[in-house]
């Protein structure tokens, strides 16, 4: 990301038709959607008026799974997730959320040069392991991670 460039920008993907260009973009990278609600908050990272990002939100009593984090693949490595990460972050901590899980069997360096650790799949709160991303859609080779807010 250069710095002459315009900061990109994190919006809720309000509506029906910006929720589908999300999820286009999503599998486009591979990321599952079959379990996306509608509880599930998602948001889009435009530069301008192109959307290079998405992140996502499923907030359960007392934890918050991380989902969706995604850039487009020619800008990857340019430090557009970092920046897609922290916005995330922001919001979460704005919403009152102290702590955040995810699941991934790609982006564990990513996510770890972020400040999240791994951690033993088993202790992962009840309302992480009953999702569909811990149970059937990530592998069990996926590891848990989590970041203090």
């Amino acid at each position: 990301m250069t710095s002459s460039a315009t900061q990109p920008v994190l919006t809720i993907a309000d509506g029906n038709a910006e929720r589908s260009r999300v999820m286009t973009l999503l599998e486009a990278q591979g990321l599952p959607v079959t379990d996306i609600s509608e509880n599930t908050e998602l948001y889009s990272f435009w530069e301008g008026e192109k959307m290079i990002g998405t992140a996502g939100l499923d907030i359960f009593p007392g934890c918050t799974l991380l989902r969706s984090i995604s850039v487009l693949a020619d800008l990857k490595g340019k430090g557009y997730g970092k920046k897609l990460n922290e916005r995330i972050e922001v919001i979460a901590r704005e919403k009152g959320i102290d702590a955040l899980y995810l699941i991934t069997h790609t982006a564990k360096d990513f996510f770890a040069r972020q400040g999240y650790e791994v951690i033993d799949r088993v202790t992962a709160p009840e309302p992480i392991q009953q999702t569909d991303q811990f149970v059937s859609l990530c592998p069990s080779t996926a590891v848990v991670m989590k970041k203090q807010l």
